[in-house]
């Protein structure tokens, strides 16, 4: 059906700029005239079916991400608050965006027009979660989808940001680690031996401070080969046991007990956990089906197990604070406040509340986290470096003391 751009007064004389659909021009002037609307100015708004199909960018040809599909997300949103149709919605974000994201648009428009539901063409997409999925099912059967797609995107841009920060948390001290590892390397496969045939020449017996060094050194480039075979194998045999179910529980649960980081996984699980449960929840998704969805949205798995556990015993009878406080994984503070939200019938929004709280810690955590790291491993680094050059100091000052025998 034709979209129609219009400017209109309403009764008060205000002017109203929007959108209809409708079969003609005339049809949508009589309907906007039954609503009490002077019509100034209609105009059919032209499908632009030359898509751009070539870019010099090569980064439009990447596929769909979250980033995509927020932007996407909140235009749909709008478009279906002014009148439009979800599937005109759909083909105007189809036409105006990236090459590489425009087969999924495409896709989702066909499946629709075959007849399915907006929530069955997504569920084709892995790229979509399924939080993404509950939400924009109760919005079908609500009938409140502008909102709910409003909601989502929102959901998908808080979730984007907390992984940016729990990765930018962790970039520094990773970059500053592999590059001290790339440091000692070497210093003792190329610095020292170096060194070492300087002071071999001067034919000084060294001090211990230095021959300790040089010791290090020759045991390091006999043993480079084991060194490297045992780091990759320990590498490979960590990727492998990630991938298994039950050693990945334990390396989860033992990941929330790790000084500094610790605390942060549990406050970035404790805001997903009171984020996505409180949307859900206000949405008007029933209890039991909320937590079967944010045991699939946890990544780290002993989280998701617990939030298993609590399934079971809510089907059971027993109290989501209850459930949660058992070998809980999250922060004291929302569980006690999860039995008030119970009690008070007011549990969507004190979740939502504890959402911004735990927030407001999480992103004071990463500044403390970066704010260690930082001086830590440059101490670090300075340390080896000071080692070294204080070996070979010591040593020249040495020999240059017996120098006039």
């Amino acid at each position: 059906m034709p979209l129609f751009n219009y400017t209109a007064r309403n009764r008060s004389g205000q002017q109203v700029d929007d959108a209809i659909d409708s079969q003609n021009q005339d049809v949508a002037v009589v309907a906007l005239r039954a609503q009490g609307l002077l019509v100034l100015k209609i105009e059919e708004v032209k499908k632009d079916n030359g898509a751009k199909n070539f870019s010099l960018n090569p980064l439009d040809y990447r596929s769909i991400n979250n980033a995509d599909i927020e932007v996407a997300f909140h235009q749909v949103a709008v478009m279906l608050r002014s009148g439009i149709s979800l599937l005109d919605a759909l083909e105007i974000t189809s036409t105006h965006s990236r090459i590489g994201a425009r087969k999924t648009w495409t896709r989702l428009i066909e499946r629709i027009q075959q007849g399915s539901s907006f929530t069955d063409a997504l569920s084709e997409h892995k790229i979509f979660s399924e939080f993404t999925l509950q939400l924009i099912h109760v919005g079908e059967q609500t009938g409140h989808l502008s909102v709910i797609t409003d909601q989502a995107a929102e959901e998908i841009k808080s979730s984007r940001r907390l992984k940016k920060q729990i990765i930018s948390a962790l970039k520094y001290p990773a970059f500053t680690l592999l590059f001290a590892i790339g440091l000692v390397v070497f210093m003792l496969t190329s610095i020292v031996p170096e060194i070492k045939k300087l002071l071999l020449i001067m034919g000084k017996p060294m001090p211990p401070m230095t021959q300790a060094l040089i010791d290090v050194s020759d045991w390091f480039k006999e043993n480079i080969i084991f060194i490297g075979i045992g780091a990759v194998f320990c590498t490979v045999t960590f990727i492998i046991l990630y991938n298994i179910a039950t050693s990945r529980w334990w390396i989860d649960k033992l990941s929330l007990k790790i000084p500094l980081f610790g605390n942060v996984f549990r406050l970035s699980g404790t805001v997903l956990f009171s984020r996505a449960m409180g949307l859900l929840l206000r949405s008007g998704v029933v209890m039991v089906e909320a937590l079967e969805t944010m045991e699939r949205l946890h990544v780290n798995k002993y989280m998701a197990s617990r939030i298993a556990y609590a399934h079971r015993k809510i089907l059971h009878g027993s109290a989501l604070g209850d459930s949660l406080e058992v070998e809980s994984p999250y922060m004291p503070l929302l569980l006690q406040m999860v039995h008030v939200g119970e009690n008070s019938g007011t549990l969507d929004d004190i979740l939502l509340e504890m959402t911004e709280y735990h927030d407001e810690l999480l992103q004071k955590a990463i500044a403390t986290l970066t704010g260690m790291i930082a001086p830590m491993m440059t101490v670090f680094v300075g340390g080896i470096v000071g080692f070294v050059y204080a070996a070979f100091l010591v040593a020249m000052f040495s020999a240059a003391g017996g120098s006039p025998s």
